[in-house]
């Protein structure tokens, strides 16, 4: 964990309900949506995109221009009950450029369509929290103006699913630091960094403090392979490194529409380090 000082964003990432998506089998008819445990690095460029009011097709590049690190605060609990959906069944009219939904349902609603509804279940996780710190390695990617957007999105953010709303505000902060772990640590959780908030009995957070010492998990770090600063073997770390095909890389088409494309990356896993808070801190 040596090296230069790294302008980084930092932010809280909390939601009480949702789902990060995860490789799951379908057929034609039927289709079972999983869930990490884990938020995948699309679920971050999303929350950013849609906080600085990006079309999908912008998000390759700036997945591309930033490398994230999660701290795992509390690791959220698999939903025992999926969510049960149906969806009947749409066929596009031949010879078009463009048409209508009620166009495409025309035939179920009419009854001539036999196929069926496609059914569907959605797994769901409950209460995450975590902490991101975000660096840029190339050129096209403004930290500070990710910050404003986070302060006051374009768009709704959420936890994966649009169902999903987040707990708490992402309250960013910009740190130039030795590396994530240095970042992560002078960021400090939502009633570190808030104290006031966790006074009386109807605190917004005392809730998750508490829900936070009962479970007493270890927390977690994973970094991208190719952060400024971060941890190595070098350091002592007991690491494992594991691979995500998380890496937006959305196509565009002839027809306009987007193609969600997902290239692999790396991402190295670990205990959360010990390290004196503020250490290798300096305002940005």
């Amino acid at each position: 964990m040596t090296g230069g000082m790294v302008p980084q964003l930092c932010f809280t990432l909390m939601a009480p309900y949702g789902a990060w998506g995860a490789a799951s089998p379908s057929s034609a008819n039927t289709a079972w949506k999983a869930t990490e445990l884990d938020p995948p690095k699309s679920a971050i460029i999303g929350l950013l995109g849609a906080a600085m009011g990006m079309e999908r097709a912008a998000l390759g590049p700036l997945a591309a221009d930033l490398r994230i690190a999660v701290r795992t605060g509390i690791r959220p609990r698999h939903e025992p009950r999926p969510d049960y959906h149906t969806i009947s069944g749409s066929r596009r009219p031949e010879g078009r450029q463009h048409w209508s939904r009620f166009e495409e349902l025309r035939a179920s609603l009419a009854g001539s369509d036999k196929s069926g509804a496609i059914l569907s279940k959605r797994e769901y996780w409950t209460c995450g929290l975590w902490s991101v710190a975000v660096a840029a390695v190339g050129q096209g990617t403004n930290l500070s103006a990710l910050a404003d957007a986070l302060a006051g999105p374009r768009w709704v953010l959420y936890a994966g699913r649009k169902s999903c709303m987040l707990g708490l505000p992402p309250d960013p902060e910009l740190l130039e630091a030795a590396g994530p772990v240095a970042a992560l640590a002078a960021h400090r959780w939502p009633w570190e960094r808030h104290p006031g908030l966790i006074d009386g009995t109807t605190s917004p957070l005392l809730p998750l403090l508490r829900l936070k010492a009962r479970l007493g998990e270890p927390e977690m770090l994973a970094v991208e392979a190719g952060y400024p600063g971060a941890p190595t073997q070098a350091d002592g770390l007991i690491q494992r490194r594991v691979n995500r095909r998380d890496q937006p890389a959305p196509l565009r088409l002839e027809s306009g529409r987007i193609y969600q494309r997902f290239h692999e990356r790396q991402e190295i896993r670990m205990e959360w380090p010990a390290i004196t808070q503020g250490d290798g801190v300096a305002n940005a």
